[in-house]
């Protein structure tokens, strides 16, 4: 009796951005979870389009992200705000888990192979998971670049781990961190020469507007005390202001011309433990 034919990708695969590829096959193609094996979440991260593309001579492969289940969120890594390393909520078996990703452990997947296989289907991701998961993917080659003399100013001050730290419990609230530094200009400043700095924290409003634009006003009160308190008779960087602005009020022309403040500068720094993968 002849075997049947293996499984062929096609334009009608199931497979879409954002599935997890099942135990079984993750560990078909040895694709562990380093730091925790048992939690390994595998996600497809290439786009729609590529999946459904069926010519495996133009595009033979799936991109993949080696993250995990973890029990808690982070929340400098929610949003996007760290390039490095993401915080997302998915569904697992109908309740909420949080799914980390980082960004060094992609990896790619034949479609030829993966054709055998079927997504996960006790896991799930929303629309707005999925539009964080997109955004989070593009940031990587789509960031700010500040003056290495503002960089080294924000760490030797400690100013950004003092940002990080009264950000870090708000990470469903405050989705972004910009800065209007020097209104716009990008100049390496020499000693003696401040920087003028204003903060921006925005938040989303979600069902109940009102609630959130209030605790917007503690976050964004307790970042200007820790910053001005760092910043105190030095004359690095002068705070100008720090106030918060709904998601739904900022205006793009507004957005232009400042820029996001992304954790990986307070978050990857080389005396601090980082999250992802071990060194072998």
């Amino acid at each position: 009796m002849e075997k049947p034919a293996p499984p062929q990708w096609t334009r009608e695969t199931n497979w879409r951005q954002g599935h997890v590829l099942p135990h079984g096959a993750a560990q078909h193609f040895g694709l562990l979870n380093a730091a925790d094996p048992e939690a390994t979440c595998v996600v497809v991260i290439s786009h729609d389009c590529d999946l459904a593309n069926d010519s495996l001579v133009i595009e033979p492969e799936v991109e993949v992200i080696i993250g995990r289940v973890v029990a808690k969120e982070n929340g400098n890594y929610t949003w996007g705000k760290a390039p490095r390393t993401l915080h997302y909520e998915a569904v697992r078996n109908n309740a909420a888990v949080c799914v980390e990703l980082v960004n060094t452990s992609k990896r790619a997947v034949l479609k030829s192979d993966l054709a055998a296989f079927e997504p996960d289907p006790i896991f799930s991701i929303d629309s707005k998971a999925l539009a964080v998961l997109r955004s989070w993917l593009s940031a990587r080659y789509n960031r700010a670049a500040f003056p290495d003399a503002f960089v080294n100013r924000m760490q030797a001050t400690e100013v950004d781990k003092k940002l990080a730290k009264a950000l870090k419990d708000q990470g469903q609230l405050i989705s972004f961190v910009y800065f209007d530094l020097d209104r716009g200009q990008n100049v390496e400043r020499k000693d003696g020469d401040p920087y003028e700095l204003s903060i921006v924290v925005v938040f989303v409003p979600g069902d109940d507007p009102e609630a959130a634009a209030d605790e917007a006003d503690k976050v964004a009160e307790s970042v200007e005390k820790a910053v001005r308190a760092r910043l105190k008779d030095l004359k690095l960087i002068v705070l100008r202001a720090c106030f918060p602005i709904s998601e739904d009020d900022l205006p793009v022309s507004r957005a232009r011309v400042l820029n996001q403040w992304r954790l990986e500068y307070m978050t990857l720094k080389a005396d601090e433990v980082q999250t992802g993968p071990p060194n072998l």
